[in-house]
Order: C-alpha cells, then structure tokens, then sequence
C-alpha cells in the first residue's frame, strides 16, 4: 500500500477545510483593503471637493468687495452702474449657491469657477472706466472756472445728442450682437482620445466637445450671457434630452428646441468657451449642424459629418 493510501480520510478532509478557511480568510482581507484604499480616496476626494469650494468662494468673496467699491466709486463720478448691479446680484447668488456645498452640483460649481477669471478682468476694465471718468470730472471741474461759456456750448450739444439716442440705441443694438469667431469640433471616443475635424467614424464618436470664439466687439456690453446650442440631426431634428438639459426658446415667431445650454460672462476678451455633449447612444451617418443662439438671435453655426 502506497503513503498517499496510507492518509488517513478524515484528516484529508481536515486539511481541505483548513485550506478553504485559509482562502476565505485572504480573499476577505483583500476586500477588505480594497474597501479601505476606496474609502481613504472617496474621502480625499470630498476634502479635495470642500477645499476648492472654499478657495472659490474666497475669491467670489474679495472679488465681490471689489465690485462694491467700484459701484461707489463710478456713481460718485456720475458713471453708469446698472450693467455691474446685474453682475453683482448674479455674484451674490453663486456665493450663496457655493455656501451650499451639499446641494450645488458639479456643472453649477463648474460654471462658478469659470466666471471667476471673467470678474477679475472686468474688475481691471472698471479701474481704466475710473481712471478715465476722473479724468473727465478734472476737466469739466476746470472748465467751470476758466470755460465757462465753452461748457454751455458743450451742455447744448449733449442735450441735441441726447434727443436722438433712442434712434442711436437701435443701431446699436443689432451693431452689439454676439458673433462667433471660430468654431472648433472635437470627437472622444471610448478610450478618451480625442480627434479634432470636421468628420468622425461613428466608432470614434461617444462625445463631441464644441469649442468656440466670440468676435470682438467693443459695443457688446460686458456681462453675463446665455448661450443655447442646437446640435441638427440629418433628418433636421434638434438632438433633444430633457435629463441632459434640453429645452426650447423663443426664435423669431416660433420657438426652438435647444440640446444644451450654458451661462457664459462675456467680456469682450476673445475668451474661448466649450459645450460638451454625450448623446448616450450611437450618432446617426450623415451631415450635422451645429448652431449657436443668443437673445433669439443665429450667432454662429457650422457642421460636420458622421460615417
């Protein structure tokens, strides 16, 4: 009888429970580290999350006492404040919103964060209106005293100017309407690659980011603007999700569905602003539009093609 015949059953089927106890007992404590390192990174993540909410806040902050003075400083000279009123209400309420870091969704913090460069460019803009206003107020304080009848003349010229800013204020208007400069389409695929073009395989297409440039134009007022992106199947449909933030808006007489929309702060810089869009399902082959709107008005629009 050979030694492997000579074991003994019973102490066979010990060794085998030991073994099996052994290997329950390691798997446990690999789950049990890997839950360990996922909750110390989760937590990390909420510390990394709270401490930028509190570093954009504290700017928001400092940025927002700015303003105020600004907004003093400008009426004290007898300037125009009611384009930095709107921009500090709408200050006021991303501070509150960043206040309430459990609610406040990553998209709205997003948003926040990138205005913030936006306001502190705004803010210097505001330094040269001050400088310039003083410098005005100098003049026209000299003037009381030495020009005198020159002032009167001048006072008679505003009031004539003044009666035709009505007709002046309508040219302006559609003079100081936002155009996109340049469009730039990007495609992402599975694998997070990014391919920049005008025409993508199917396969290659998950997500399409849409980058582009608004025109310089020194008669478009300085704030905040809210940009609506219509993304046109071949069949001519917009791409339309409610959960994903579609909707519609008021076009000429009708209205029209939007894919996305997003709040921008123009500030007349050539900042260059970005939509990203996940439609979730494979695209359709064939020719796309992408157009973009503002205050019901077409301000850029070009295309690309699916294969």
């Amino acid at each position: 009888m050979t030694q492997e015949q000579n074991v003994n059953p019973k102490n066979r089927k010990v060794f085998l429970f030991v073994v099996v106890i052994i290997m329950l007992l390691i798997f446990n404590g690999v789950q049990f580290y890997f839950n360990q390192v996922n909750q110390i990174k989760n937590q990390e993540q909420l510390e990394n999350r709270e401490m930028e909410l509190i570093t954009t806040f504290a700017k928001l902050d400092s940025i927002s006492d700015e303003l105020e003075d600004k907004i003093t400083e400008i009426r004290r000279l007898d300037g125009n404040v009611d384009s930095l009123l709107k921009i500090q209400a709408e200050l006021q309420q991303e501070k509150i919103d960043l206040q309430n870091s459990q609610r406040i969704t990553q998209n709205r913090y997003n948003q926040i964060k990138a205005k913030v460069e936006g306001y502190e460019i705004l803010l210097k803009k505001k330094d040269e209106e001050i400088a310039t206003l003083k410098e005005v107020n100098a003049a026209l304080l000299e003037e009381t005293y030495v020009l005198k009848e020159e002032k009167q003349q001048l006072t008679g010229e505003l009031n004539k100017l003044q009666v035709t800013t009505s007709e002046l204020e309508k040219k302006v208007s559609t003079a100081s309407s936002l155009k996109v400069e340049n469009f730039e389409l990007t495609a992402i695929n599975r694998q997070e690659k990014e391919l920049k073009g005008d025409s993508f395989k199917v396969r290659q297409l998950v997500k399409l980011i849409v980058k582009y440039r608004l025109e310089l134009n020194e008669l478009a007022e300085i704030g905040t603007k809210e940009i609506f992106l219509r993304i046109v199947e071949p069949d001519g449909s917009a791409l339309y999700n409610l959960t994903a933030g579609s909707g519609s808006f008021d076009y000429k007489t009708s209205k029209l569905f939007y894919t996305k929309v997003q709040e921008i702060l123009f500030d007349n810089s050539g900042q260059l602003y970005q939509f990203e869009f996940d439609k979730g399902t494979d695209f359709n082959k064939g020719q796309y539009s992408v157009e973009l709107y503002n205050d019901g008005t077409l301000i850029g629009t070009t295309t690309f093609i699916v294969r």
